[in-house]
This record gives C-alpha cells, sequence and structure tokens, in this order.
C-alpha cells in the first residue's frame, strides 16, 4: 500500500503577498489557483526539475475575495464563488485572447513568511515582477446570493451544483442552463458544503464565525437535496465550527475538519462520519494545530488528505484511520495557514495554497 514516502514539495509558484485563498487542478499539468483581491491565474506545469514558469492566464471578473474554486467533472469549465456573492464559469481550455499581464510582485513581503502574519512595505521595492497572459473573461455569472459565498460543491455527473453563503442560504442550481432547481434556509451561515455522489444529500457545515465561539454557534446538517427537508443533524455530537466538508466519489466516506476560525491548540480535529446519518464513525488523530482548513479524497480512494494552519498536509489511510505522514514542517504559533489543497486526477500531484502568497506543488509518487 502506498505510504508516500517520497512525497516532497518539487515546485514553488510566487504570486503576491495576498493570501492564495482556493486551488484546482484543471488536468494533470495545469493548476488554477485564486485569491482574496479577486484574482485568478493558471500555470502549465513543467516537465520536472525545470524552473518555476510564469502564469499563462489571467481570469478577470471578481471583485471581493474568491473562497471557492473547482473544476467539473469533464475538465472543461472552472467556476468559482466568493466574496462579491457571485458565481462564475471559465473555459478552463481556453488558450486564446487578449493579451495582458499578470503581477507577480507587490513590493510587500510578509513578517517572518507569515510569522506574525502582518505585511512590511519594502523601503526600496523592486520593479513588479509581471508575466505576459491571455486576459480571459468569465463564460457567465449567477447573482442569486446577497451574501458572501462560502459553500460550493458539483455533483459527479456534472449536471448539479450546490451554493451555500453567509445568508444561511442554500442554492441547488442547473450547472447547464444555471437556473434554479430548489433553494432552502439553513439554521446558521454555511461555511462549506458538499453534495452526494448520488445527487439526493447536500451536507452543510454552519457557524458564526466570530471571536467569542461557542457551541451553540456551529452545526452539522444534511439536507435532502430536492425537497431541503433536514435528514440528519449531527450538530450537538460534534459541537465543533467546520471548515471544510467532502463525499468520497464512491459515496462511502464522509469526511469533516474543524477550523472555520484560528483558534489555540490541537484545534484542527478531523471526523469520518457515516454519509447516511451523519454519525460520527471515527477521529482520527492527531488533530491540527490552531484548526484544519480543507480536505481531499486521493483518487485511489483508500487515503484523506487534510491541510491546516499548522502549515500541514496531513495524509490517511481511511481503512484504519491511521496517519501515513505529514507533508511540511509544523508551525504551532502564529504562521500563515494552508488554506486549500487539490490533488491530480492521475494522484501524482497536490498543489497546497499558502496564505504567504504562493502555491506549493508536491510531488506525492517518486519520480
Amino acid at each position: 500500500m502506498n505510504d508516500f514516502a517520497d512525497a516532497k514539495v518539487i515546485l514553488t509558484l510566487p504570486w503576491n503577498s495576498d493570501v492564495v485563498s482556493a486551488v484546482a487542478f484543471i488536468g494533470n499539468d495545469k493548476v488554477a489557483a485564486a485569491n482574496r483581491r479577486g484574482d485568478i491565474l493558471i500555470w502549465n506545469l513543467p516537465a520536472p526539475g525545470d524552473k518555476s514558469p510564469d502564469p499563462v492566464r489571467r481570469l478577470v471578473g471578481h471583485t471581493r475575495a474568491i473562497n471557492c474554486l473547482l473544476l467539473s467533472p469533464d475538465g472543461k469549465t472552472l467556476i468559482s464563488a466568493g466574496n462579491d456573492r457571485t458565481v462564475k464559469f471559465w473555459d478552463a481550455a481556453l488558450t486564446t485572447g487578449e493579451p495582458g499581464q499578470a503581477v507577480l510582485n507587490d513590493g510587500v513581503v510578509r513578517k517572518d513568511q507569515g510569522g506574525t502574519m502582518g505585511l512590511n512595505k519594502i523601503s526600496d521595492p523592486p520593479p513588479p515582477v509581471t508575466a505576459n497572459v491571455v486576459v480571459q473573461k468569465p463564460l457567465r455569472e449567477l447573482t442569486a446570493h446577497q451574501d458572501w459565498i462560502w459553500g460550493l460543491a458539483l455533483s459527479r455527473d456534472g449536471k448539479t451544483f450546490v451554493t451555500g453563503d453567509d445568508s444561511r442560504e442554500v442554492i441547488v442550481w442547473d450547472a447547464q442552463t444555471g437556473a434554479q432547481q430548489h433553494r432552502w434556509k439553513t439554521k446558521l451561515w454555511v461555511r462549506a458544503l458538499d453534495i452526494s455522489p448520488d445527487g439526493k444529500t447536500v451536507v452543510t457545515a454552519e457557524n458564526f464565525p466570530q471571536l467569542k465561539f461557542s457551541e451553540k454557534d456551529a452545526g452539522v446538517r444534511g439536507w435532502d437535496a430536492e425537497s431541503g427537508e433536514l435528514k440528519f443533524d449531527v450538530s450537538e455530537e460534534l459541537k465543533l465550527g467546520m471548515a471544510a466538508v467532502r463525499f468520497s466519489d464512491d459515496g462511502k466516506h464522509l469526511a469533516i475538519c474543524q477550523g472555520n476560525i484560528d483558534r489555540e491548540g490541537e484545534a484542527g480535529k478531523v471526523f469520518l462520519l457515516d454519509p447516511q446519518t451523519g454519525k460520527t464513525l471515527r477521529e482520527l488523530k492527531p488533530p491540527h494545530f490552531r484548526g484544519a482548513t480543507d480536505l481531499a479524497f486521493h483518487p485511489d480512494g483508500q487515503h484523506l488528505f487534510t491541510s491546516g494552519r499548522d502549515r500541514l498536509v496531513k495524509i490517511w489511510r481511511l481503512s484504519d484511520g491511521e496517519l501515513v505522514r505529514d507533508l511540511g514542517e509544523q508551525n504551532k504559533g502564529q504562521s500563515e495557514p494552508l488554506y486549500a489543497i487539490s490533488i491530480t486526477p492521475d494522484g501524482k500531484l497536490l498543489a497546497a495554497a499558502d496564505g504567504t502568497g504562493q502555491i506549493l506543488i508536491y510531488s506525492l509518487m517518486a519520480t
């Protein structure tokens, strides 16, 4: 069984000082990333050993932080959503368009690589680093949400997608037409959600992301995707503010992780739940320090990957819940988190969206 003993960072894609908040592979050789300025860049990944490439495309349209980025199952469409309350669709295969530039250096550096989560302006900054790119506009956008969008998920057949926001609104959409099929109110703000592979269940991770967090301000609930009726509510059992939730592609596993806000200590618990009832089957230990941030199932169907505020990527074995290994160096103090992760369809690469303004590309297999 794969223990990912040879996994390591093979490439760093530098961007700007702002947080890289979302990441998604396009096939096995391209990666898209989004940040809190509302920018999306796409890179063509080089052959092993080649230098770090410049981005080739800049996707223009969002005006505020982007929280979600995912690729359609057919690989043709990239979907994004965030704090400008819109969902945007992009041609993932586009190579031509208006020429433009992307700025990769803005004269700002993070103190101690984010050690104090502050920014220092360089007194005599170097000239901005720019890259020539194709500027791309969205194919379409949806504007039904009235608040920040944190939840975005696609059904495995690509026909349905679901969104959730800070006004407690969940909307189920027809992915082809953009028509709203169903919508309902949750009990708390939607921080993350996913839809089951059979398209019948939507699971929401809900909370009020306030500094003085209490147990009553969190919820994990399953909903009927057609009627919006509550199928299960395990909020009392978990009583934690969750950051991400994912179904495995085969529908056999439902994973969820704690970390909607930065908290001291071992605050990044990860759980495997029963996909039908939401009942906790296993807590994965040891947890992330200060909170977990994202989840991704490996295509081999045997492993779960999690990222955290401690700057680690953890690899878990699904059969027994054991930790296979940690990737990266743990930081228990005030460091910039890894905010999101994505794995290539062939399972060979992992990308991590870094709060220090870069994208880390890991090789998961021996090269």
